[in-house]
């Protein structure tokens, strides 16, 4: 009998975002001297670090809400350091992101939230949108909560129609700035799980900022530690574990390490 190939890795493919050299400073404040990480096809990447390092920088610049000083950023093999705005909306169709405040429209219901997307990516007619926000809002277990405004929602309710709306594009990569920050722990551990079965179910690829580490090492492929203003550590959570850096162990057993003025 032929030996079974082993299952491919998702590392031996093309990176599907790739930042190179990226530099950034606001005025005198420098976030990057060398950004520089490959996220691949299909992997939960978390990138951790002290508050004001430029996490979420990282995730701004992807999409085009921050420009990069200098350097090279390619999603799906096109560089979008300087897209203009027109021309990144073919890249904003395969990336979604979810905001750390969820980031809804107060005066919309649920499902007008959910819509403002797919009416943007025109999706389909009212029948086709009414059923796609059902569906994701099953999903992340929020069924019949369509006409509830944004004021009727707890925290942790708010965070999961901000996912339906993120998820209802059917993007490819799924940005996740700080999505548990101010959740009580049940709720913090329903984002997480919806985190990993969103992974799972959509095979997407997911970037996830977050200070939470046991988050982290809930859902995560891989770790990039952000430190003196480039990715000194990027492993997988048994690599992380095993390193000698120490900056990196504070953050594991629970420290902040050195925390810079909040830029994020």
């Amino acid at each position: 009998m032929m030996p079974t190939d082993p299952t491919p890795s998702p590392y031996d493919q093309d990176p599907i975002i790739s930042f190179s050299n990226v530099k950034k400073a606001f005025g005198p404040k420098v976030i990057y001297e060398d950004c520089t990480l490959d996220i691949y096809p299909g992997e939960t990447i978390t990138i951790i670090g002290g508050s004001g390092t430029g996490k979420s920088v990282t995730l701004k610049m992807l999409i085009g809400l921050l420009s990069a000083d200098s350097g090279s950023i390619k999603a799906f093999g096109t560089e979008v350091t300087h897209l203009a705005e027109p021309k990144l909306l073919p890249i904003r169709r395969r990336v979604a992101m979810l905001f750390q405040g969820a980031a809804l429209f107060d005066s919309l219901t649920v499902a007008q939230n959910i819509k403002y997307p797919l009416r943007e990516h025109r999706w389909g007619n009212e029948k086709k949108l009414d059923e796609r926000v059902a569906e994701v809002l099953e999903m992340v277990g929020l069924p019949g909560s369509q006409n509830l405004k944004p004021s009727a929602l707890s925290g942790g309710m708010r965070k999961r129609v901000g996912l339906a709306r993120a998820i209802a594009i059917e993007p490819e990569v799924i940005l996740y700035d700080e999505p548990t920050t101010g959740l009580d722990p049940i709720n913090v551990r329903r984002i997480n799980g919806l985190i990993l079965s969103l992974q799972k179910k959509l095979n997407v690829t997911s970037i996830v900022v977050t200070h939470d580490m046991d988050a982290c090492f809930t859902f995560t492929d891989r770790i990039a530690l952000l430190h003196n203003r480039r990715f000194s550590f990027v492993g997988t959570q048994d690599e992380a574990r095993a390193s000698p850096d120490r900056y990196l162990q504070e953050f594991i057993a629970g420290g902040k390490g050195t925390l810079d003025e909040d830029v994020e």
